[in-house]
């Protein structure tokens, strides 16, 4: 696009509605620049996007993502907290002590059981099985008189023979109650079934105490303390996370590289850190990729070829400062460029549109009888 400066004030520049004035030259560097602008203007989007491909071809960067080792604490059992031991931030050992918890059902069934004397079932049993025996038997007597007096009635012809069978029937079924009671009476002063009440009283006693053993927190690593989630007095479940520690190994860097830069993801690859201050920090591959995922929305740039990545772990050449340990801390990293793998690229790309446009073009056509 050619630009014409051919307007009135460029023809009379020193004019301005028929006056003469003095600063007209300089007014007319302005408005060549003017128009200089408003094109850097509308080529800006332009500009913008040609550099970010030409950047991206000879610069290869990643988002990046800082994972620390982290160890979840969670209740074993359900139960209440009654008690923390630590807070935010602080630093703890192995077995120490994070949290007390309670199961205040379990520890008054364990009262219950204390408080049951291991007689007691038997002594009610033989008092209460006294006074049934003695029930039973007068029963039974009372009608044997019953039987008896029908059968003189019977004799002097005032009642009838029915009378004396339906006696006889009453009879009998009080003497069939009396068996079956001391039947139960002969099983349960059996030695043994007091002795299984027992084993049974005693085996639920120890399992009550070794689950409220196992119901207090401690620590199975050395870290610091990066977060509690529970409050004393708050009712948790079985597995309910309780608190999250960070371990005092190096964190790993996580690297969502496009697929096609896979050649950068050797063990032992250098590679650049920017960090959140501006700085560079050196880092290197420690693992060889193995899986694919899917980059994060909050790293995922709004160009990017692809929202699958190959995830890459790198870990940092020096120890990370402290103020730089933050999980999933999002960071970009940058790999030196190969010169010469982009130069054969260069080559090969060139040679195939090369060869592309040879087979596109027309074939001369030969007039018959020509040689």
């Amino acid at each position: 696009m050619k630009i014409r400066f051919d307007s009135r004030k460029e023809l009379n520049p020193t004019q301005e509605q028929g006056l003469s004035v003095l600063y007209a030259p300089s007014k007319r560097a302005a408005f060549r620049v003017r128009w200089y602008l408003i094109l850097l203007l509308v080529a800006s989007p332009l500009i913008w996007l040609g550099g970010k491909l030409v950047y991206g071809i000879l610069m290869i960067d990643a988002p990046a993502q800082l994972r620390l080792p982290i160890l979840e604490v969670r209740a074993r059992d359900a139960g209440r907290v009654e008690q923390l031991f630590v807070r935010a931030g602080d630093q703890v050992r192995v077995d120490q002590p994070l949290a007390n918890l309670d199961n205040p059902e379990w520890r008054s069934r364990m009262a219950q059981l204390s408080a049951v004397p291991a007689n007691t079932t038997r002594l009610s049993n033989a008092k209460l099985g006294g006074r049934e025996r003695q029930l039973l038997r007068t029963r039974i007597a009372r009608s044997e008189d019953r039987v008896r007096v029908l059968e003189d009635l019977v004799i002097r012809g005032a009642v009838s023979r029915g009378e004396v069978l339906a006696a006889q029937s009453e009879l009998d079924s009080f003497k069939a109650d009396l068996l079956a009671f001391e039947r139960r009476e002969q099983l349960a002063n059996q030695p043994l079934n007091d002795e299984r009440e027992k084993a049974e009283r005693t085996a639920e006693q120890k399992w009550l105490q070794t689950r409220l053993a196992a119901l207090p927190v401690k620590a199975a690593q050395s870290g610091r303390v990066a977060e509690v989630l529970v409050n004393p007095g708050e009712n948790v479940g079985a597995g309910t996370l309780l608190m999250r520690i960070e371990q005092l190994e190096e964190p790993l860097l996580w690297i969502y590289l496009e697929p096609l830069n896979i050649s950068y993801a050797g063990i032992g690859q250098p590679l650049r850190v920017r960090m959140p201050d501006g700085k560079w920090l050196t880092a290197r591959v420690v693992q060889a990729v193995d899986s694919a995922g899917r980059t994060p929305t909050v790293l995922r740039g709004p160009f990017a070829a692809s929202e699958m990545g190959l995830q890459v772990a790198a870990k940092f050449d020096q120890p990370l400062p402290p103020r730089w340990r933050i999980d999933q801390l999002p960071l970009n990293v940058r790999f030196p460029t190969d010169w010469d793998q982009m130069i054969t690229d260069s080559r090969e790309l060139i040679q195939e549109l090369g060869d592309f446009i040879a087979m596109a073009k027309p074939e001369t056509n030969t007039v018959p009888g020509d040689k």
